[in-house]
């Protein structure tokens, strides 16, 4: 019997492999509401169903066949109802608690523009107010933009809580923007 010589497989990378398969095996949770209930001594599945989550949600809600669709059989009134009962009742697990507290928390969405264009916002507002048509035709639009678009970029300053604020509350103090923003802009 003769043995047969293996070769080395330089195209595989097996630091890469051992990494991948360590990293299936003890997974990282990254997720603050998991890491208090997550069991690094039992798999991803077990630790989703000890939590009362899905850990492959195709298998739990499942798409039925149209072999299935085109036959349906005919089910009792109270058996269905009583199916209908079974797939209500869900186990409210503390994990699961804790993760529907934190979706249904409302996040109030930020509003960005860098310094820059908020200069440009408070410059074309002091010298235009809200003729769009003049602000396109300004020398300082310096990327051209259309009526349309500063239109956008000016609500999106609106919408802007801190750097808003200030213009409105120095403009009523009297402040006379155009001079400065000459020298900056």
């Amino acid at each position: 019997m003769v043995k047969k010589n293996r070769k080395f497989n330089y195209k595989k990378d097996l630091k890469k492999k051992w990494k991948q398969m360590k990293a299936k095996t003890n997974p990282e949770v990254k997720t603050e509401q998991l890491k208090e209930f997550w069991n690094t001594h039992k798999s991803i599945k077990a630790n989703y169903a000890e939590m009362g989550l899905s850990a492959d949600p195709n298998v739990t809600i499942g798409i039925p066949k149209t072999k299935v669709l085109l036959n349906p059989e005919v089910m009792e009134i109270s058996k269905a109802k009583e199916l209908n009962h079974a797939l209500n009742e869900s186990k409210e697990t503390p994990a699961l608690k804790k993760l529907l507290t934190e979706a249904n928390k409302s996040t109030e969405k930020v509003f960005n523009l860098n310094e820059n264009d908020t200069l440009y916002c408070i410059y074309m507002l002091e010298k235009y107010g809200e003729d769009y048509e003049k602000m396109a035709k300004d020398y300082k639009n310096y990327y051209q933009d259309t009526p349309a678009q500063i239109r956008k970029k000016l609500n999106l300053f609106k919408k802007m809580k801190g750097p808003y604020k200030k213009y409105l509350n120095d403009k009523k103090a009297g402040v006379n923007f155009l001079d400065e923003l000459d020298e900056k802009y």
